[in-house]
């Protein structure tokens, strides 16, 4: 069974959803790293960049290569 997610946003508890919204509403901005996420099972609530489901989504990326060399 997929794990679902409670979301706390602005006071409020939302949810539960699916990793795939977690991850839709990080792309919109609605959810960010420190976010606080729960889940059955979980002992507390933690900030969405502690879900390894969402890990991915929240990681810095890495720096891009410098330019090359004129030829």
């Amino acid at each position: 069974p997929q794990t679902l997610y409670y979301v706390a946003q602005n006071g409020q508890q939302t949810g539960p959803y699916p990793p795939a919204t977690l991850q839709a509403m990080a792309g919109q901005g609605s959810l960010t790293a420190t976010t606080m996420v729960w889940a059955a099972g979980m002992p507390a609530w933690v900030t969405a960049n502690q879900l390894p489901e969402l890990a991915s989504v929240f990681a810095t990326p890495p720096p891009l290569p410098p330019p090359l060399p004129p030829v």
